[in-house]
């Protein structure tokens, strides 16, 4: 456990009172941010080690964060977790709260993320503008949202050559968020989900025959050696997104100061995460080069794509939201105000 403290207080987050050089009573909180990702994972990095330490260095370390060795939840259950009060602070995937959220999924569907530093800006400031008021996530706070870069598919299956949807009629392909699964289900394919960390695990049985993944993140895997063809859509075929979360509990017990302190430390941190996740796609540009791009035509999977900005539209509209164009306008003005000279 990172700044180790007693079981006990690691679970209560418990707050105590320190007198501090002057004599006087400050209030010294300690929080508990959970993760169930490794720590070579740029999100683990980013959004929960340098942020946490950013949060205890602007609150002059009045607030201290204690990450616990082992996740307090499953992956799929951090959100329940920080809302029942078992951590204080967690990292969710947004497919993984889809029972209560519709609006986040906006940054998840194709093109919308041609960078992820581009798609986290877009996605953090439409949030703001538009999401944060109709509160889809009751009992937890918001302090950013970020995706992944876009994904291509990877082929894993020397057999597997993809030019046209067709190609992917039967195959098994590895898709864990929405925009995937519908994609997959649209081409006669396959949707399997499976951890991330037992990916390396099912692709090395044969299990799989693509994956809707990026380079990089196959690299992280453990599974770029296996992929034989890399198929690219302009701006990917989707991305995933994430929410960074803090009790409302949590929040009540920080005081005015250490609110800001939080806030502060908050600030930019979607930029971070997109920049960081951008930046671990070189460290696979070598075997990109080996393998190549195959660039396809995006008029060729228009008519399966093309569906699901609609279909957000619709379920936005349901979960109450006024102007789901308006919000669509605004993530891709962000977008190409991000990517702008690019």
């Amino acid at each position: 456990m990172l700044r180790t403290k007693t079981a006990a207080s690691a679970l209560l987050g418990t707050s105590l009172l320190l007198t501090t050089a002057g004599g006087a009573l400050a209030q010294s909180v300690e929080l508990i941010y959970n993760s169930y990702l490794p720590p070579f994972n740029e999100t683990f990095q980013i959004g929960i080690r340098d942020f946490a330490a950013a949060i205890e260095e602007e609150s002059g370390g009045s607030i201290t964060i204690t990450i616990p060795d082992s996740s307090l939840a499953p992956a799929n259950r951090q959100y329940e977790m920080v809302r029942d009060g078992i951590a204080d602070l967690a990292v969710s995937g947004t497919d993984s709260v889809s029972q209560f959220v519709t609006l986040n999924f906006l940054g998840e569907y194709p093109g919308m993320a041609p960078t992820a530093e581009a798609g986290s800006v877009a996605l953090w400031e439409t949030y703001q503008e538009y999401f944060a008021e109709k509160n889809e996530l009751p009992g937890v706070r918001v302090l950013s949202t970020h995706v992944l870069p876009g994904r291509d598919i990877l082929s894993v299956n020397e057999g597997l050559v993809i030019e046209t949807p067709d190609d992917l009629a039967g195959q098994r392909l590895w898709a864990t968020a929405r925009p995937f699964i519908e994609a997959s289900e649209a081409m006669g394919a396959v949707p399997l989900d499976t951890e991330f960390g037992e990916l390396q695990e099912f692709v090395a049985r044969g299990d799989l025959d693509g994956l809707f993944i990026s380079p990089g993140s196959a690299g992280s895997a453990g599974v770029m050696e296996n992929v034989s063809q890399i198929a690219r859509l302009p701006g990917g075929f989707g991305s995933v997104s994430f929410l960074v979360m803090i009790s409302e509990d949590a929040w009540g017990r920080l005081n005015e100061e250490q609110q800001a302190a939080v806030t502060r430390a908050a600030e930019g941190l979607p930029r971070r995460l997109g920049a960081a996740n951008d930046a671990s796609e070189l460290e696979v540009a070598d075997q990109v080069e080996a393998i190549g791009i195959s660039n396809l035509e995006y008029a060729a999977f228009a008519d399966i794509l093309s569906g699901q900005i609609d279909g957000w539209k619709e379920r936005a509209a349901a979960a109450g939201l006024e102007d789901p164009q308006a919000a669509i306008d605004f993530y891709m003005s962000v977008v190409e105000r991000e990517t702008a000279g690019n």
